[in-house]
């Protein structure tokens, strides 16, 4: 290879956008190609060629896979990377719109998305993307039309409230897409209510606290007996935590989770059971959560979904 050749390789790498760890290693497969440039290791410089292109392809690759990661963070990225393919179901933020209203110091801030679900082929998942959007749209309908009910009750009285609604994409691993919803309702006191939507990326389908396991285990029973055992233990330790359990009005006391408790899996790959106020413990405790080691799960959740 003769340095007019080697001299045009380089042009052509320079006029390549790549980001500069991927430049840096073209670079130095090119300074090490004229090192070599004795006719006779012809053929050994054209396999080192080969090899720093290898390993630049294989980080180009583990880069689109950071972009895609980054396209279901927010709608703005999501857009722009658009037309990149992709390996399974996508969930993405594309929209959301902003209901926002004040009368007689009665105030409402709610925000609203709207979530696009694919295909492994880019096609929209028209069922699963229908079924949550909806879903959503009910939700936040009704706190809207609540509000609106508070206030025309107020008439020309001036009321005192403060309702309040955001969301954020809490879950996006390679198995599960999760969006919540916290919502803050002030009147007399503030109340705290959470709601959480997961699509399931390997099916495209929304799932809710039981599509993390498999079919016919028992997982309620060994995540109850957990969180009940952590709220004593929390009790015991600070005579300021308080949850509805052992009391001197049984029925009133925590029984167990449901089917349908609200659920989230956290960075650290756990399961994290969430009440909201008033559910397990008096309202000053406001929403509380219970991180579920992986030891009491492990047998019982399916493969993915938690580490």
């Amino acid at each position: 290879m003769n340095e007019e050749i080697i001299t045009k390789l380089k042009e052509e790498y320079e006029n390549i956008k790549t980001p500069a760890n991927l430049r840096q290693k073209v670079e130095a497969g090119i300074q090490q190609a004229k090192k070599e440039r004795s006719d006779s290791m012809n053929e050994k410089r054209k396999s080192n060629v080969m090899v720093y292109l290898g390993r630049t392809a294989g980080i180009a690759a583990a880069a689109l896979l950071l972009i895609t990661v980054m396209a279901n963070s927010g709608a703005g990225i999501a857009h722009a990377m658009s037309k990149i393919p992709v390996i399974g179901t996508i969930a993405e933020i594309v929209t959301f719109r902003h209901y926002e209203n004040s009368e007689n110091n009665m105030d409402a801030d709610i925000k609203i998305p709207e979530v696009s679900v694919k295909n492994e082929d880019g096609t929209v998942n028209e069922e699963t993307t229908h079924k949550i959007n909806k879903s959503i749209q009910e939700y936040t309908d009704a706190i809207i039309a609540q509000y609106e009910a508070d206030v025309a009750a107020a008439g020309d009285s001036e009321g005192h409230m403060n309702v309040s609604l955001d969301y954020s994409v809490i879950t996006d691993s390679e198995h599960l897409f999760s969006i919540r919803f916290d919502e803050l309702l002030i009147m007399a006191s503030g109340t705290q209510m959470v709601k959480i939507y997961h699509i399931d990326k390997q099916t495209g389908e929304l799932i809710g606290l039981s599509g993390l396991f498999k079919d016919g285990v028992d997982y309620i029973t060994p995540i109850s007996e957990n969180i009940k055992q952590q709220m004593k233990t929390q009790m015991a330790a600070d005579e300021s935590v308080s949850y509805f359990l052992d009391s001197d009005v049984p029925e009133w006391d925590f029984q167990g989770i449901t089917a349908d408790t609200t659920f989230y899996v956290n960075e650290n790959g756990k399961l994290v059971i969430v009440f909201n106020e008033y559910e397990v413990a008096p309202g000053y405790m406001g929403s509380v959560e219970f991180e579920i080691p992986t030891e009491v799960v492990q047998d019982l959740v399916q493969e993915g979904f938690l580490q």
